[in-house]
């Protein structure tokens, strides 16, 4: 154990080594080389610490003690009611994709804008007799305007969809009819898609700018989708005037939830509590909720990007937004504050924050200069997006630079940073190495779109270098290698004996 005395020795020049970074990020260079000037002493007598700055920077740390006055001042939220339930995370659960097993760099030449898997049932001709067929595809929508059905196994395009007179930004499928397909695209317009014919059911043209988001309701009854024209469009199968800038629905579909361009609130749209007017409009309840700790309205970030916990019924929101330390925030997704007796707000609790910042315990994470990395003023022009593994211990984070971060929930930290680098040694254990001539490298561009391929436990990640990566954990990365390198070609000769699609 560190002695008391120690301790306290250190926070003095500790303090003077945040106030530096602090200086250095926020380009304050006048203040900067006077404080240089004036604390000199303390510089040099702790090169080691001014070398390499602290790994968490001042905004965050007063960031956390805002958070922690804001819970001791709320009655009855201590910190054990308001740590993250045990239902949130399968505490055994260890192994998540981390390693890369596999890339596809010829399905487009244009940058990759978005990435799903989904198995597709296509009627072939075999053997004198029609035959159908599920395959596993990766489905890519890129800035080339076109969506193109690539088999997950071979690496084989089945099929390309030139529908959109833009890049294609958006892509789901309906929960209930697999093969319904809903695009969206930088051209305004949405399209309904049969994926196993290619045929176009209905096109929707109610957007006069780039459509950036576009989902199905878990149960199927509705889709949504959000366009830089400031509105998002709710449509029932069988409008708002906001600048929307991410959205996500609730496993049971009983709410849409929305998050807005320079502002502080997540709108709450109430999907079950509707009123019918003339000409098959709907009007919802909409509600709104703070995301700042002390209920204020100060804007100082934006919810880029919005996702509720996979394993127990949306109880929980991770939200990403454009903070200068990379923060994702932990919600409660209904719970709200009580500052006075007898009365809620609709401030939501904060559970925890995460930030850009490796734990310490972890692996070291390293960065390379070539690599593109999003300084502290470009990440209010990032698209940060986030996704959940299925066991809930860990998230995913991307958008800001060439490397997929993986946070733990647990430790409330940053854990890895997937650079994709695969060795196979002795024991053909998958480990990361610098080599920059392995074939099975990560993105060499910013990732654009992640996908987590919950039947088969892959990670799927595509982005500027036009490339998609395929990450699997340890056993399953080699795997599927081993069935790629000795079963692949034989599977690939397979299908081209196989007729054209009917």
């Amino acid at each position: 154990m560190v002695p008391a005395s120690n301790l306290i020795s250190s926070a003095n020049p500790l303090t003077h080594a945040l106030v530096l970074q602090f200086l250095e990020s926020n380009n304050y260079k006048n203040t900067l080389a006077e404080f240089r000037k004036e604390a000199n002493e303390i510089i040099e007598n702790n090169p080691k610490l001014f070398d390499e700055l602290p790994s968490k920077p001042l905004t965050a740390i007063v960031q956390d003690y805002i958070l922690e006055e804001v819970r001791n001042e709320v009655e009855k939220l201590d910190l054990v009611k308001s740590k993250i339930d045990d239902d949130l995370y399968t505490p055994e659960t260890t192994i998540y994709p981390r390693y890369i097993c596999e890339t596809f760099s010829q399905i487009h030449s244009s940058n990759i804008l978005t990435v799903r898997t989904q198995n597709i049932l296509l009627t072939n001709y075999n053997d004198n007799d029609f035959e159908t067929v599920s395959i596993p595809m990766i489905i890519t929508g890129s800035a080339d305007k076109s969506i193109k059905f690539t088999s997950l196994l071979t690496g084989d395009i089945h099929n390309v969809c030139d529908v959109h007179k833009g890049g294609v930004l958006a892509i789901d499928f309906h929960p209930i009819y697999t093969n319904v397909m809903l695009s969206a695209s930088m051209d305004g317009s949405v399209a309904l898609i049969d994926s196993s014919t290619m045929e176009v059911k209905q096109m929707f043209k109610d957007h006069n700018k780039s459509v950036v988001r576009a989902k199905f309701s878990p149960d199927g009854a509705m889709f949504f989708t959000a366009s830089y024209d400031h509105t998002l469009n709710i449509y029932s199968l069988g409008s708002s005037s906001t600048p929307t800038q991410s959205l996500c629905i609730l496993p049971d579909s009983s709410y849409l939830i929305v998050g807005i361009r320079d502002s502080n609130y997540l709108h709450y749209v109430n999907l079950q509590n509707t009123k019918s007017k003339p000409q098959y409009f709907h009007y919802f309840e909409i509600t709104k909720h703070n995301m700042n700790a002390n209920g204020d309205d100060w804007v100082s970030f934006t919810a880029m990007d919005i996702i509720a916990s996979p394993n127990n019924g949306g109880k929980y929101l991770l939200v990403a937004t454009d903070d200068e330390n990379g923060r994702i925030i932990m919600f409660k997704t209904f719970n709200t504050t009580n500052y006075d007796e007898g009365v809620t707000s609709s401030t939501l609790i904060q559970l925890a924050n995460f930030y850009d910042i490796p734990s310490p315990e972890s692996s070291p994470i390293s960065s390379s200069p070539s690599i593109p990395v999003a300084t502290d003023f470009s990440r209010k022009f990032t698209n940060p997006r986030l996704l959940w593994h299925s066991s809930g211990k860990y998230f995913y984070a991307c958008g800001v630079d060439a490397y997929p971060r993986v946070y733990s929930i647990e430790s409330k930290r940053l854990v890895e940073k997937l650079k994709g680098h695969a060795c196979n040694n002795d024991d053909s254990k998958m480990c990361n190495s610098e080599s920059d001539n392995d074939k099975l490298s990560g993105h060499s561009d910013v990732v654009r779109g992640m996908w987590y391929d919950e039947e088969r436990d892959l990670l799927i990640t595509c982005g500027f270098d036009k490339s998609v990566k395929i990450w699997g954990s340890d056993e399953l990365c080699r795997e599927l290698m081993k069935d790629l390198k000795e079963g692949g070609e034989q599977k690939r000769i397979l299908f081209m004996r196989r007729n054209t699609i009917v």
